[in-house]
């Protein structure tokens, strides 16, 4: 019975280990300019920016939109703008606000070889998490709203359909594979436990 229990602390300890994840805070990027290359991925139609660097963002989603200071990404004049990789990436989570309209739609496309997923989030000036665990080759973001309708101004000088991005989270795997030290670790114990076995049942001499 103990040897059932120790197998399966090992084999549980081997697997809460995952790769690591890679964080995308913008905030080493200078604020104005577009996004190419950061993060070893490709960046189309968006752009860092710092919202304290001007009051013309108080009170606005951009503001509210950073969660690690001091940069956000944004989509460049409201338009679709999309973010890929050659050979594919994990996709895990980032956090959206829209920058001047409450009820935004956010719709998300993601796409790996001839598959296709979709995501579509409704935001507001405040930041929301949303979760994909995607591993794709280009994710596309496009936004719309409604005026007529349930989108409406929630700034003072509402401008266009963008939307602002932070903490952008991706290459975190949750597939159960060990690492290489943890199988050593887990190999080393299961031959252990074989040892002991065996010289139990060894016949007395």
């Amino acid at each position: 019975m103990k040897t059932k229990t120790l197998i399966g602390a090992l084999a549980a300890a081997s697997l809460s280990f995952s790769a690591h994840a890679t964080l995308l805070d913008f905030d080493s990027l200078t604020s104005g300019t577009k996004i190419d290359g950061y993060g070893g991925l490709t960046w189309t139609n968006m752009g860092a920016l710092d919202p304290s660097s001007s009051t013309d963002y108080k009170g606005t989603g951009f503001a509210s939109g950073v969660k690690s200071p001091k940069n956000i990404a944004f989509n460049f004049a409201g338009n679709p703008a999309s973010i890929g990789a050659t050979g594919g990436f994990l996709l895990n989570s980032g956090w959206f606000t829209a920058a001047y309209y409450n009820n935004l739609t956010l719709d998300f496309i993601g796409t790996s070889g001839a598959n296709k997923l979709t995501k579509t989030v409704t935001l507001g000036l405040q930041p929301l998490l949303v979760e994909f665990d995607w591993t794709i080759d280009l994710l596309e973001l496009r936004t719309s709203c409604d005026t007529g309708a349930t989108c409406v101004p929630g700034g003072e000088k509402p401008l266009g359909f963008h939307f602002a991005l932070d903490d952008l989270r991706i290459g975190e795997s949750k597939n159960t594979v060990p690492e290489p030290g943890m199988l050593a670790l887990l190999g080393g114990g299961l031959l252990g436990m074989t040892l002991v076995r065996r010289r139990r049942k060894a016949p007395a001499a």
